[in-house]
C-alpha cells in the first residue's frame, strides 16, 4: 500500500477507529505483543483482527513487521534489523529457557490441569534448575525473583490467583502463557536442552539476546 492509499484509507476511519489505531501502534511498540486473553488488550486485539493490513502497512514503513499467531491469539512485532530486541543477562536467559522447556513438556503431558495453560511451581522450577546446575539453586533465588517480575510484565507467566509471583514461596503456582511460544518458537525446542547444557560451561557468555 502506498502512503497516498494509506492516508486515504486512514482518513475514512471514524474518530474512534483512529484512536484505536493510535493505541494499537503504541501498545505494539511498547509491549511487543497484544494477547486476546489479557483484559487490557481485548479491545485493541479485536480491532487489529479487522484492520491488520492497515496497521501492518503503517509499521512496515519504519521497518517493523506485524505478525498474527492466530492459534495463540497473539499479535506481535519485531524490527527487521533486530536492534529493538530486549537483552537478557545470562541468568534471566537461563530461567526463560527452562520455563519454555517446562511449557513444552506440560503440553505433551497427559496429566490433567486445573488451569487453561500449563503450570508449574516454584519448587519444581528449582528442582529442574538443580538438574542442570547442581548445588547452585539456593544462591540463584534472587535472580529468579527478578526474572519472574520481568516475565510477568512481558505476559510470559502469571499467577493463577492473580497474586504476585514470589521466588521465596516454593508452593507458588506459575501459569506458563502462550507468549513463550512467540519468544522461543516450537521449532527451537529440540535445541533448548543443548543450550542449557552450554550454560554449564564456565566460559559461556554472560549476555544472551532473546
Amino acid at each position: 500500500m502506498s502512503l497516498v492509499n494509506f492516508a486515504e484509507e486512514y482518513s475514512q476511519l471514524s474518530s474512534t477507529e483512529q484512536q484505536l489505531f493510535a493505541d494499537s501502534v503504541r501498545r505494539l511498540l511498547s509491549d511487543g505483543l497484544i494477547w486476546r486473553e489479557d483484559e487490557q488488550d481485548r479491545r485493541i486485539f479485536a480491532w487489529l483482527v479487522r484492520r491488520i493490513d492497515l496497521v501492518r502497512d503503517y509499521l512496515a514503513v519504519a521497518g517493523w513487521e506485524l505478525h498474527y499467531a492466530e492459534n495463540l491469539h497473539i499479535f506481535h512485532v519485531f524490527h527487521r534489523d533486530g536492534s529493538h530486541r530486549r537483552r537478557f543477562n545470562r541468568e534471566t536467559t537461563l530461567w526463560l529457557l527452562l520455563l519454555r522447556l517446562i511449557y513444552a513438556e506440560q503440553y505433551e503431558s497427559l496429566n490433567p490441569s486445573l488451569t487453561r495453560y500449563p503450570t508449574t511451581t516454584v519448587s519444581d522450577v528449582y528442582s529442574r534448575y538443580g538438574e542442570f546446575f547442581p548445588g547452585q539453586t539456593i544462591r540463584k533465588k534472587g535472580a529468579f525473583d527478578e526474572a519472574l517480575r520481568l516475565f510477568n510484565g512481558l505476559k510470559l507467566v502469571r499467577a493463577p490467583n492473580s497474586k504476585a509471583l514470589r521466588a521465596n514461596d516454593p508452593d507458588a503456582v506459575i501459569e506458563l502463557l502462550p507468549a513463550l511460544e512467540v519468544i522461543v518458537p516450537a521449532s527451537g525446542i529440540a535445541a533448548l536442552a543443548e543450550r542449557l547444557a552450554e550454560y554449564q560451561r564456565p566460559n559461556s557468555a554472560d549476555e544472551e539476546q532473546e
